[in-house]
C-alpha cells in the first residue's frame, strides 16, 4: 500500500514538473498582441466586420490525464481594411498551464480557407498573417457550414462572435442563437 501512495506521488510530481519543464511550452508568444488582416481569396478584398476569437484553455491535471478547461478569450471585429489586433492578456502567475492560444474566424457568407504568415516559418498572426476566406456561393454551401460557437466560452466573452453567426443566421432565415442558458449545479 505504501509502495503504491509513494508511485503515485512521483507521477503526479512527474506530470507537473513535465509541464513546467516541458521544452518549448514558452517558446512561442502565446499571450499577444495578434494581427492579421482578412481577406476574400479571390479577390483579395477587404472582409469588414468579420469576427475573429483567440482562446486560451487551461491544463487540468489528473492521475490519468490532462484535460483543459476555459481560461480567457478575446476577440476583435475587422475594420474596413479588413485588419484586426487582439491585445495583450496578461500572462497568470502560472502561465505554464495555459495551452497556445486557439484562433477563431467567422464571416456571414464565408468559410475559412488559409492563412498565409510571413515569413512562411513564422508564427500565425505574431507575423504579419493574411487569413484568406472563400465566398460561399450557394445557399447550399451556406447551410452546411458550421455556425458553432467554440466550446466551454462563456457568451460574454464572444458578444461580436455571436453577432456574425447571426447575420448568416438571418441570411438564411435561421432564429438568432442568444445567451446560453445557465447550467444548474
Amino acid at each position: 500500500m505504501l509502495h503504491r501512495l509513494a508511485l503515485r506521488s512521483v507521477c503526479v510530481v512527474g506530470v507537473l514538473l513535465g509541464s513546467l519543464l516541458a521544452p518549448g511550452a514558452d517558446a512561442a508568444e502565446k499571450w499577444g498582441p495578434f494581427r492579421g488582416r482578412i481577406v476574400d481569396v479571390e479577390t483579395g478584398e477587404p472582409i469588414p466586420g468579420a469576427a475573429i476569437l483567440v482562446v486560451w484553455y487551461e491544463a487540468v491535471h489528473t492521475l490519468a490525464q490532462t484535460n483543459e478547461k476555459f481560461f480567457d478569450a478575446r476577440e476583435a471585429k475587422a475594420d474596413v481594411e479588413g485588419r484586426f489586433e487582439i491585445s495583450r492578456l496578461s500572462p497568470p502567475f502560472f502561465g505554464f498551464r495555459i495551452f497556445p492560444p486557439g484562433f477563431t474566424y467567422f464571416a456571414p457568407g464565408y468559410a475559412a480557407h488559409s492563412e498565409i504568415v510571413t515569413p512562411p516559418d513564422g508564427q500565425a498572426f505574431v507575423e504579419p498573417t493574411v487569413v484568406r476566406m472563400r465566398r460561399l456561393k450557394t445557399r447550399q454551401e451556406l447551410w452546411e457550414k458550421s455556425r458553432a460557437r467554440p466550446g466551454g466560452v462563456p457568451d460574454e466573452k464572444m458578444p461580436g462572435f455571436i453577432r456574425a453567426i447571426n447575420v448568416e443566421n438571418r441570411m438564411l432565415g435561421l432564429d438568432p442563437i442568444g445567451p446560453r442558458p445557465e447550467r444548474q449545479p
